[in-house]
């Protein structure tokens, strides 16, 4: 890995960077070796620019969540861009008053989304991928009245803060549920392979999982929404979208401009608090360690 641009690097800051602080989310599938040496030259690269987030690293890739200033952000593409695993990584931008995570954190994982298990690299590439589908087409489809399923793949606790309008979703506490509760469905007949079906997530990393492994199990037409909640809200600006999206970090919540709504987290009751209100459990967690 060859060295960033130092003309881009900043030392690390313990104050808020200027206003407004720019969030990078992203992830990409892709093989990595030797991870503690990853882990270490990446927390070092990136401890220069002076971000603050989670990363984790697994075989199968990588999951990005960091914030900072324009600058600082500027010099951590910069330094991802070094590594061509990495190279030209879609990472999605919204800003924010705050910077919503207290560290810079690196983190081996078996998965970057737990899904498998320790087979995960194995299971993912075995699987047929599902296309992904613009947003302005998914939306085009709602308006158009046409017989498909939107399946939420979050959490419970995440669709209380917002979903679609006459979205599906499995009732999990865990992504690592969703394979057993999707067999359940089935049995129900809340699901049915012959139908259309729509997938969406945050920013669309579960469905990469989700949607293949769909496939997989005999569903004849599966597609996941590209970009996930948070690009869709940016192209269409969430129309059909009722209330806003949960993201893991200090922000708790976003609205459709991808705004933080103020919303704190409740470690009692697994619910977002209104800006004002008060939860009767009096207690609050960083989003970002529930993952």
């Amino acid at each position: 890995m060859r060295a960033p641009d130092r003309n881009l690097m900043m030392s690390p800051l313990n104050d808020v960077p200027a206003n407004p602080v720019v969030n990078l989310s992203g992830y990409r599938f892709v093989h990595l070796e030797y991870l503690p040496l990853i882990q270490a030259d990446m927390h070092a690269g990136l401890s220069e620019t002076g971000v603050l987030g989670t990363i984790l690293i697994a075989e199968e890739g990588i999951n990005v969540a960091l914030a900072g200033s324009r600058t600082q952000v500027s010099a951590a593409r910069e330094y991802l861009d070094t590594d061509e695993r990495f190279y030209d990584l879609w990472l999605k931008e919204s800003v924010s008053d705050i910077v919503p995570f207290s560290k810079l954190k690196v983190r081996i994982r078996h998965e970057i989304i737990a899904f498998d298990g320790p087979d995960a690299r194995v299971q993912q590439l075995a699987r047929p991928s599902a296309p992904s589908i613009a947003p302005e087409n998914v939306r085009q489809w709602i308006e158009s009245g046409k017989d498909f399923t939107l399946l939420d793949t979050r959490n419970t606790y995440e669709i209380e803060s917002g979903t679609f309008e006459h979205s599906e979703h499995l009732n999990i506490a865990h992504f690592r549920d969703f394979q057993s509760a999707v067999h359940k469905a089935l049995e129900a007949g809340m699901l049915k392979t012959d139908k259309p079906i729509v997938t969406f997530c945050t920013g669309g990393i579960r469905c990469e999982k989700a949607a293949p492994w769909l496939i997989e199990q005999g569903f004849n037409e599966v597609h996941q929404i590209d970009g996930g909640i948070l690009n869709y809200f940016e192209a269409t600006g969430g129309a059909h979208w009722e209330g806003d999206c949960f993201v893991f970090d200090d922000r708790v919540e976003v609205d459709k401009k991808l705004t933080p709504t103020g919303a704190t987290w409740c470690t009692q009751c697994q619910l977002t608090i209104r800006p004002g209100a008060q939860c009767t459990c009096q207690s609050s967690l960083t989003a970002i360690d529930r993952v």
